[in-house]
């Protein structure tokens, strides 16, 4: 102990990097007001006050003081809070893979590996290259599952359209008609515009 007496001593800090963009922070500044303590111990715990800072709500200026990959999360923050959108620069990320998780994880997109994946093929290493992919990879998705949705779709409406036609040539009592029907696709297809089933 006697070793550390004249080691230069560094204060500790409390410091909160709040993220959230939709409203500011509502908690208390003190330490000891956030802790769970029996009021019996609270005399003999330390309180610090928590340095807060709103990077939402940090103004532009402020924004761009800053000079690491930090500016661009700070830049997000800030246009989702004042446009709820976000328009991403050209200026290069040096840790993709960091800033794309976080990112992902402030605002919940899942697709963010596959994200990561592309744009190390493709070489993007700035933030509107990321969202062009993250967009680009949306888009793709939708198209797929609408193609599934629409094929499912058209199977369920094609198979209702078939059994009303049997039921249909059942009543009329005609088993030729309907073992025609299910064997001949242009005999089904004339038998469905004449009892108008097919729309």
């Amino acid at each position: 102990m006697e070793e550390n007496r004249y080691k230069k001593k560094y204060p500790v800090i409390t410091l909160v990097l709040y993220m959230g963009y939709e409203k500011n922070w509502k908690y208390s500044n003190s330490l000891l007001d956030l802790l769970e303590v029996d009021e019996n111990l609270k005399p003999y715990v330390n309180d610090y006050k928590i340095n807060i800072f709103e990077i939402a709500f940090l103004n532009r200026e402020k924004i761009n003081l800053f000079k690491s990959d930090f500016r661009m999360l700070a830049d997000y923050l800030y246009q989702m809070r004042t446009t709820n959108t976000y328009r991403g620069d050209e200026s290069n990320v040096k840790h993709v893979d960091e800033i794309l998780m976080l990112m992902s994880a402030m605002s919940g997109f899942k697709n963010v590996e596959n994200i990561i994946k592309v744009a190390h093929e493709r070489k993007v290493s700035n933030m509107k290259g990321f969202f062009e992919l993250a967009e680009e990879k949306g888009l793709e998705k939708g198209i797929e599952l609408g193609r599934t949705e629409g094929l499912e779709l058209g199977r369920t409406e094609g198979a209702d359209m078939v059994s009303e036609l049997n039921t249909i040539l059942a009543r009329e009592g005609n088993l030729e008609k309907i073992i025609k029907a299910n064997t001949d696709k242009v005999y089904r297809n004339e038998l469905l515009k004449k009892y108008r089933l097919l729309r």
